[in-house]
């Protein structure tokens, strides 16, 4: 069968992340064959509010609702073993199902990495990125030293037991030397303990290419969910404040092990204002009282850490930037509820650096904590309908203001959610 080059979809966060993507994807996943996460760790959450349910994974994707799906953690993702499982009982105890699939080639943190991430972000300092201590960055840098621990290591107890004292000696000499702090682990029962988690994981544990495959050459649709935001991306992202994976759609290929080098739906997730976690810059960042009236009307506490949310108008020169790094093929605009009755609204329509209008996100961390944002005001929207059908039921200043993202993005918006509830959104 001739695969359909519209199979492939894409969901990317498109600011700092909290985008809204778990419901996007819960959305998208009533479709599809397959869910995939190719990137980042349990440093990433998703909130699924089914009926008086409420489900907050950080591995497992999204589509958990939706028992024909297959969900797929690639390789490009680094793995908590205790965390995977306490998911998989978790979905057990609704009564969900497990339909998953482990990449054999997905890398293991480490109860030491977790440490460490700590030890990392004292020693930083001003300059840490606000991590989550998941010990994500610790895993992906042990997998640069290629003495990471893969899944597929965990599965053989003696390869495991090699491989594992060559990372355990390596980060504890790390930990003693370099932090200078102790090192709380034994080798023996550090051993033993994953090599339980092996056997409880190992039923989920598969060749995800040869899948992946298999599904795109029948046409199945295939949906990847990206987690965290484009503007956190290691690469492209503001340095150092960033997450430690590649966050935007290019790394799909990379961290699900499939080759589509062809046309994909690539759909960026954008809220109608900013949120950001981390201790960087954020040029539209709003003062309280407002900022707090903001976050406690959309619940702005973070899925993994509970942290309270930094708040921030919606930047356009930013959304913008991440349209160019993913190729967008479409947005969809979420948490346009939360700004109901507020009488005006802004909009970041550019920056000012030193005296002179900038058009671009720069790569210099020194100048973009010295932005200016320029702003266009709008009117606010008094109220919405409990029930939106389409964007003629909505009030004509949310119009103005979704027409605005939308000529200076150069982007269609395709989707609007406008609630947390699963049936809250409408088709443009």
């Amino acid at each position: 069968m001739q695969n359909n080059k519209r199979n492939i979809t894409v969901i990317i966060g498109a600011q700092w992340g909290d985008e809204g993507k778990g419901k996007v994807t819960d959305f998208f996943s009533a479709k599809s064959d397959y869910i995939v996460r190719f990137q980042g760790g349990n440093n990433a959450g998703h909130t699924i509010i089914l009926d008086d349910r409420t489900l907050k994974l950080h591995l497992i994707p999204s589509g958990v609702l939706h028992p024909n799906c297959k969900l797929v953690i690639g390789n490009g993702v680094v793995i908590d073993p205790a965390v995977l499982i306490k998911e998989i009982d978790l979905l057990k105890k609704e009564e969900l199902g497990v339909n998953l699939l482990i990449s054999d080639r997905a890398h293991l943190i480490m109860p030491y990495h977790v440490d460490i991430d700590h030890h990392l972000t004292d020693l930083q300092s001003d300059l840490a990125a606000g991590s989550t201590r998941s010990g994500i960055a610790p895993v992906y840098a042990d997998k640069m030293y290629r003495h990471g621990l893969r899944i597929v290591d965990l599965l053989n107890k003696e390869i495991f037991a090699k491989r594992l004292k060559k990372s355990f000696m390596f980060n504890k000499k790390l930990v003693e030397n370099v932090f200078e702090e102790p090192f709380n682990y034994s080798y023996e029962d550090v051993l033993s303990q994953y090599l339980e988690y092996a056997e409880i994981i190992k039923p989920y544990v598969g060749n995800v290419t040869e899948h992946l495959i298999k599904a795109d050459r029948l046409g199945e649709k295939i949906l990847f969910e990206g987690a965290q935001g484009a503007c956190l991306d290691v690469d492209h992202g503001l340095y150092p404040f960033t997450t430690s994976s590649n966050t935007v759609a290019g790394q799909v290929e990379a961290g699900s092990g499939i080759g589509l080098n062809r046309e994909k739906r690539i759909v960026g997730i954008a809220k109608a204002y900013l949120t950001y976690v981390g201790r960087g810059p954020l040029p539209t960042e709003i003062s309280p009282p407002l900022e707090d009236k903001i976050r406690e009307v959309g619940q702005e506490y973070g899925t993994t850490t509970g942290r309270a949310r930094r708040i921030g108008w919606i930047d356009l020169v930013q959304l913008k930037y991440a349209n160019q790094l993913n190729g967008f093929t479409e947005l969809i605009l979420t948490k346009v509820d939360v700004l109901t009755g507020l009488s005006k609204v802004k909009m970041c329509i550019g920056y000012e650096l030193d005296g002179k209008k900038v058009a671009q996100v720069p790569a210099d961390l020194e100048s973009f904590n010295k932005i200016k944002p320029i702003y266009e005001t709008l009117d606010g929207w008094s109220s919405l309908p409990k029930h939106i059908e389409n964007i003629n039921e909505c009030p004509p200043e949310l119009k103005a203001f979704i027409h605005k993202i939308e000529m200076f993005t150069g982007n269609k918006i395709s989707l609007i959610s406008y609630g947390p509830d699963r049936n809250q959104t409408f088709a443009l």
